[in-house]
């Protein structure tokens, strides 16, 4: 996994939800000032969050925190694979001098009037150049908001309700007008994403975390089994018949921690990031 990303466990788990979230952490480069409504390939200019998270279909909510000055901006498509020419919702957080907000939203990248919307909102001194501000997006049941703070649905500086909502596939940042940003975002884990597979991500290696289960006398296919029946389980810890199933502690986890044990291997429980296994990029 890239430097900069830790996790984080939810207060509340459901049963499809594993109860964790990966937080990227991204710095946005200076740009020249690009207006999603006078640039048709917007996406060259965006730092896109998929290519380090999970699989982002359907995502209707997003919370971060991002230090800049001004002109944070988040963009939202319908398109898997940064095209253009589908629809987009742009988010800009301390826009015009840091004293108004923006939802904004384009259905093609032709330009022509009546292919978008703009609505403004009076937000006076949203962002700060030294110091982060955590912000939440939402675009559920086609409501799209704004709001300062973690929790969401709270604190909300800016709502628009588009008649003709479309699914978000996929999420790009930038800083506007010659400013750098750095963003800490945030996404959920959520056990869905789990695809029935493991992958092998060390040798001579055990993670070293909490044991929900410890057995001697078990085959591997046995072992995978066991963890795979466990939503709490993210792997498992295997060497001549002993199978070692764990999960992570509560609190912020920034690595998983591995001890040199010869002859153990750990085996990740597979989720949709890249098409590769979470736990073995830490």
């Amino acid at each position: 996994m890239a430097s900069g990303q830790r996790l984080f466990l939810l207060s509340i788990v459901t049963l499809k939800t594993l109860g964790l979230v990966i937080e990227n952490t991204f710095t946005t480069p200076k740009i020249e000032h690009i207006y999603l409504l006078n640039f048709a390939d917007v996406w060259q200019y965006v730092v896109d969050i998929n290519q380090y998270g999970l699989d982002l279909s359907g995502i209707t909510t997003l919370t971060f925190e991002v230090k800049a000055c001004h002109d944070a901006t988040i963009i939202m498509s319908n398109s898997d694979d940064g095209n253009s020419s589908k629809p987009i919702y742009q988010f800009i957080i301390g826009g015009w001098g840091n004293k108004k907000s923006a939802i904004q939203r384009r259905r093609d990248y032709s330009l022509t009037p009546g292919t978008y919307q703009t609505f403004e909102f009076d937000t006076l001194g949203l962002c700060q150049c030294a110091e982060y501000r955590p912000f939440w997006i939402s675009t559920t049941n086609g409501v799209l908001m704004i709001g300062k703070g973690f929790i969401i649905g709270t604190n909300v500086v800016a709502e628009w309700t588009d008649p003709n909502p479309f699914t978000v596939r996929r999420i790009g940042i930038y800083t506007n007008i010659w400013r750098t940003g750095v963003w800490k975002v945030q996404i959920e884990v959520v056990n869905n994403l789990y695809d029935g597979h493991f992958s092998r991500c060390t040798t001579n290696y055990k993670a070293v975390l909490n044991i929900l289960i410890s057995n001697n006398n078990t085959s591997l296919s046995d072992c995978v089994v066991l963890c795979d029946m466990l939503l709490s389980c993210i792997g498992f810890n295997y060497h001549k018949q002993s199978c070692e199933l764990v999960a992570l502690s509560p609190g912020v986890v920034r690595n998983i921690p591995m001890k040199q044990e010869e002859g153990w291997k750990f085996y990740s429980k597979c989720y949709r990031y890249n098409g590769a296994c979470l736990w073995c990029y830490f």
